[in-house]
């Protein structure tokens, strides 16, 4: 029902070229593209995503199975509905194909293991081998999905030296950190190789170089973290933390265990917007561990009276409600609003309307095919003639839903940090040559003169076609077909 947006077009290319490190994230979610489209045999939007629906159902089943755990069945059916109520793991990370697909899966099933891990120990039980060489993989796999899974580490780390420090002692705590260091040990070599161009992009981003507030970032985060997490789950959570603190709902080592997993990443994204801008789904890892107190939480209430269950239930059905009507609402919104919600300025027609991620290139798609073959066939253009843009985004739409159609290869031109993965790929399609000509398209939702941004690789900027789109029968966005004339020189290696 709904087109690839944005990262979900981007990761795409990821899967074009399996590497062991691209520039923004690890590999994970380019093998999950890879093996759900059967080698990229399938490339319907179904296809792409179908990795991450199919992980959400993993999700689900180990939320239940950590939530039986923990407590009982109960507790378990209240920890899956719980993650299907959430917006970030049901959406989007259970809908929508990002590196947090993968991640999520990875990161419960390492903190399954971590709680097994805890329990046995605190117990005076012996622990498997086997359960140490899980958590060694798991947390290597969740770090190979996105680098956030270090916390799991972290958080395991924690409860180690605070509460059990005797595991210090054990051989199998090393063997289990050796097997996630080799695990991840290809994001290294690949950042050695490529002068450690993720470690800076990232630190940059995470990086507080002044301590003045932000108060417009550390908003929109606090905010944000509530509805990607569902404001009602993260008022039952809230309550749980508070109320273990003063009761038991799980085995106290199994809380802690929980807590030294949820609270880091969520103090650390929420603590780094004060001062610079972050994404509010960062921390949706933390959430989800600390949805099995909230889960616990709910299974006492509903052991109790009938008006303590009652409010349970309310919480559960409202949050139910709740991301039911975000998901409606919010396909109607994309596939139905007349027009657009942004900039009605015909130059940047449709500016910060996130919806236009969404829709319209499909559409824009197929028309653009039909006029490119007749061009072809005019002589205007020459078949395969390359298509170039300055930016990731909308390169990768670009590269999705239109050079697909017309078998022409997409260039990045630019700086690398606009360009991000596509710096690689320009090692791997044919360059520009001199004096060769090529094509530039400009939606009006990112506004751009050609002229001046390639101006210095090319002698001239022809404009060919203008598309108008409609959505519910009114204009929502303009596509500029620019051809650019005269390349005049080679590419620049695209690390620097």
């Amino acid at each position: 029902m709904l087109e690839l947006g944005n990262d979900e077009v981007y990761y795409y290319t990821y899967a074009l070229h399996l590497q062991s490190n691209y520039f923004d994230h690890p590999p994970g979610v380019a093998w999950l593209i890879r093996f759900f489209s059967l080698n990229l045999t399938f490339t319907h939007e179904a296809f792409i995503r179908l990795g991450s629906v199919v992980f959400a159902a993993i999700g689900t089943l180990l939320s239940f199975h950590i939530g039986s755990f923990v407590r009982n069945a109960r507790t378990g059916w209240y920890a899956a509905l719980l993650y299907n109520t959430s917006i970030y793991s049901c959406v989007i990370a259970g809908t929508f194909i990002l590196p947090d697909s993968p991640q999520v899966v990875c990161w419960l099933a390492g903190l399954y293991y971590s709680v097994i891990l805890v329990q046995r120990t605190a117990e005076g039980k012996s622990i498997s081998p086997w359960t140490w060489v899980m958590i060694g993989v798991l947390n290597g796999l969740c770090i190979m999905c996105k680098v956030h899974g270090v916390f799991l580490w972290g958080g395991l780390g924690l409860y180690i030296l605070l509460y059990q420090r005797k595991l210090l002692s054990s051989p199998w705590l090393y063997v289990s950190a050796l097997i996630t260091a080799a695990i991840i040990s290809p994001i290294l070599i690949w950042n050695i190789q490529n002068q450690f161009v993720t470690w800076n992009y990232h630190s940059n981003r995470v990086e507080v170089n002044t301590f003045s507030l932000d108060t417009d970032s550390f908003l929109q985060t606090i905010f944000g973290q509530l509805f990607y997490n569902n404001p009602l789950n993260v008022i039952a959570i809230t309550i749980a933390v508070i109320y273990a603190g003063r009761r038991v709902l799980v085995q106290k080592a199994t809380q802690r265990i929980l807590l030294l997993c949820g609270l880091p990443i969520i103090i650390m994204t929420t603590g780094v917007s004060l001062f610079r801008s972050v994404l509010p789904h960062w921390s949706g890892p933390g959430f989800l561990s600390l949805h099995f107190l909230a889960a616990a939480y709910f299974d006492y209430t509903a052991a109790g009276s009938s008006k303590r269950a009652g409010k349970t239930h309310w919480l559960l059905k409202t949050a139910t409600v709740l991301i039911t009507v975000v998901m409606v609402g919010g396909i109607g919104l994309i596939r139905l609003y007349p027009g657009t919600i942004g900039s009605k300025d015909k130059e940047s027609y449709g500016e910060t309307d996130f919806t236009l991620d969404l829709y319209g290139w499909r559409q824009f798609g197929a028309v653009y095919a039909n006029w490119y073959r007749q061009r072809e066939q005019e002589g205007v253009l020459q078949a395969g003639t390359k298509i170039v843009c300055n930016k990731w985004f909308p390169a990768a739409h670009e590269e999705y839903y239109l050079a697909r159609k017309t078998n022409s290869p997409v260039i990045g031109l630019g700086d690398i940090n606009d360009l991000h993965h596509y710096a690689w790929l320009n090692r791997l399609r044919p360059s520009l040559q001199k004096g060769e000509n090529a094509l530039c398209i400009v939606p009006s939702n990112y506004p751009d003169n050609p002229a001046t941004t390639y101006g210095k690789w090319f002698a001239s900027a022809e404009l060919l076609q203008t598309f108008a789109q409609t959505r519910g029968g009114k204009p929502c966005r303009y596509f500029k077909v620019y051809l650019l004339k005269g390349y005049k020189e080679a590419v620049a290696s695209p690390v620097h």
